[in-house]
């Protein structure tokens, strides 16, 4: 999976999935525009990536914020003079803040569907164009299993999780023609950036152990598991693929835990 002569955009690229992410581009050629809300951890990726021997940029980015990405988009592009590949990992559940919808208030919505989908909104749209006009481009949306199955206390995480799935769709159908491709990939629990694994004493957590038995592998994902496969939907290897939901998940989108012994 050669990515040489690609420039690619990752946002939330500064932590966890989205550090991943940015590695594993670097790694398969591409030059790498880190746009992340705050900068510090960023910049620190970007070192990393440069370490590869590729190009990278790191960027203050609100993707809540239409003008915040459109000049980003603009910087970008006088920078690097294109956007080949676009992943919008930026986002996250309501952290402290997660309650049953019954309990739940209109702010909270505000800041998770700002960030999940209405920022996916944003950066598509400031690079769809773009894209169009060379004739293509990927867009990889960072979903959720939470948007295919709705996750209790996570009802407006959920929510736009499973709009973004659906928005990947139709946006595939607007641009195939074009040359544009948009997939999504849906995690399910993966570890930590800090801990990179769930501590023995948090096994006694009920609803924690209810999360890692999900997978079905009895332990969360890595990020690398996420960043490969975006890689995969990066590149010309996947040219004849669009408009489809990839969970990663170890089975938690089924809904049901089998074990066979013996």
């Amino acid at each position: 999976m050669k990515l040489e002569n690609r420039v690619a955009v990752i946002t939330g690229g500064g932590r966890g999935i989205g550090r991943s992410i940015s590695l594993a581009l670097a790694e398969a050629g591409a030059d790498i525009v880190i746009a992340a809300r705050t900068l510090a951890p960023a910049k620190k990726v970007a070192q990393e990536v440069e370490a590869l021997g590729r190009r990278c940029l790191a960027l203050q980015v609100d993707v809540s914020n239409y003008f915040s990405v459109q000049q980003a988009v603009e910087t970008i592009v006088s920078s690097f003079g294109r956007i080949d590949i676009l992943v919008n990992n930026a986002g996250g559940s309501a952290r402290g803040k997660m309650s049953l919808f019954c309990d739940s208030e209109p702010d909270t919505w505000n800041e998770v569907i700002g960030t999940n989908l209405i920022g996916v909104f944003h950066t598509c749209r400031a690079v769809i164009n773009g894209m169009l006009e060379q004739g293509a481009g990927s867009i990889i949306n960072i979903g959720s299993v939470a948007g295919m199955i709705g996750l209790p206390s996570q009802a407006d995480y959920s929510a736009a999780k499973g709009a973004v799935i659906a928005f990947s769709k139709a946006l595939a159908k607007e641009s195939v023609k074009q040359g544009v491709r948009v997939n999504c990939v849906s995690p399910g629990p993966i570890k930590s950036e800090a801990g990179r694994s769930i501590p023995p004493e948090m096994r006694k957590n009920l609803a924690v152990q209810a999360l890692i038995d999900s997978t079905g592998y009895s332990e969360f994902g890595d990020p690398d598991d996420i960043a490969k496969l975006v890689t995969f939907l990066a590149s010309e290897d996947a040219k004849f693929i669009t408009g489809q939901n990839y969970p990663v998940c170890g089975l938690m989108n089924l809904g049901l835990n089998v074990s066979i012994s013996g």
